[in-house]
């Protein structure tokens, strides 16, 4: 026999591990979970599409800073090419933006500061 208070206690116990409030799912058979591991994989995919379209500029510095070898220098080409492709269909006009606002925020100085200095 159980009483009010240790099924209130038994329940939260269950959802301590998860921030958002999760209905309770005792029958749940094995593999109705999985649309989440599938959305899940989505978000990430079409994040990383919109990071290689508007961000090839990161993607092309990390190819110049590697080891030289053979490899890292078709990697290099391709990146270069990558990088003049957004560039021709504006699709990097939103990042220059942004980092060209970076770099008037990181030179501007208080009155009587020295400039900074350059990189």
């Amino acid at each position: 026999m159980t009483d009010g208070k240790t099924d209130v206690r038994n329940t939260m116990r269950a959802h301590d591990a998860s921030p958002v409030d999760l209905p309770d799912e005792p029958g749940r058979a094995m593999g109705e979970g999985r649309r989440g591991l599938g959305w899940t994989g989505a978000t990430i995919l079409i994040a990383s599409l919109f990071l290689l379209l508007t961000n090839a500029q990161a993607l092309n510095g990390w190819a110049a800073e590697q080891t030289p070898s053979e490899t890292m220098v078709r990697v290099t080409g391709a990146t270069e090419g990558w990088l003049a492709a957004t560039e021709r269909m504006q699709v990097a006009t939103p990042r220059a933006w942004l980092h060209g606002l970076w770099k008037r925020a990181q030179a501007a100085r208080f009155a009587g500061q020295a400039p900074a200095a350059e990189d």
